[in-house]
């Protein structure tokens, strides 16, 4: 299904996205413009996302942010994003998955069925001893009231596609979903994709991708604009040392 499978490694976020290629993101954003759907992300949780994936993939780098330039309420985002980090660190198999696994990756691909170019950074990719297994982990933040709510957002949120897009171009044979809750009681849940519900996922992302053949050569994807995190919040992240943060 994928071809021309290429590891770049050690690439910043800010350098991931200026690769070409079609990633997740561009597939929720194209998801979008072919149904019509008109979403307006909110900048402060998208702030929170990136700091709450830095403090549980790179603590080094979230601990030498600068903070001087932060808000208020950047502050009180970034604490409760560490808060969050910690309490996943405590449970016995994410701390076992932050070990053994290789975190925040790039990799890109060629769809052999559309010759697109395409591009995944799973947060976590784990191989066995000897290679026969490959295990990716994505990391969730979740306002969901328990666990049974949340597993209906995977269809809802589209992770079934986004774990049958990442497995198919990496070759993985498991993608866990590990997601935390964002208030008390802070609930930690374990969720492994089904083999239903990645060929479920797998029938979305092959129509997007279908869709995005659609587009005029050497014009972009047409799809809703979607703001990455903040300014701030992203030099802060990318490059500590010298961001004015």
């Amino acid at each position: 299904m994928f071809t021309h499978l290429t590891h770049h490694p050690d690439l910043t976020q800010e350098q991931h996205r200026a690769l070409p290629g079609i990633s997740n993101t561009d597939l929720s954003r194209l998801r979008d413009a072919v149904f019509g759907h008109r979403r307006a992300p909110w900048a402060p949780a998208l702030d929170f996302g990136s700091w709450f994936h830095s403090a549980v993939l790179e603590p080094e780098q979230f601990d030498a942010m600068r903070l001087d330039a932060l808000t208020r309420a950047q502050l009180t985002a970034r604490a409760n994003a560490y808060a969050l980090a910690r309490a996943i660190r405590r449970q016995r198999y994410p701390r076992h998955v932050l070990y053994r696994g290789t975190a925040e990756q790039t990799y890109t691909a060629t769809h052999q069925a559309t010759g697109l170019a395409v591009k995944v950074r799973p947060d976590l990719l784990i191989d066995s001893p000897r290679g026969r297994r490959r295990t990716l982990i994505d990391f969730k933040t979740t306002s969901c009231r328990d666990r049974a709510q949340f597993l209906e957002t995977i269809a809802q949120y589209d992770y079934d596609r986004q774990g049958a897009f990442y497995c198919d171009v990496l070759g993985a044979h498991r993608f866990v979903l590990i997601a935390v809750q964002k208030k008390a009681p802070f609930a930690i849940w374990t969720v492994e994709l089904t083999a239903e519900q990645l060929a479920t996922g797998r029938k979305k992302y092959q129509r997007l991708l279908r869709e995005a053949t659609k587009t005029s050569p050497g014009q972009p994807i047409p799809y809703v604009t979607l703001p990455y995190p903040s300014v701030t919040a992203r030099q802060c992240l990318a490059n500590p040392a010298s961001a004015p943060c």
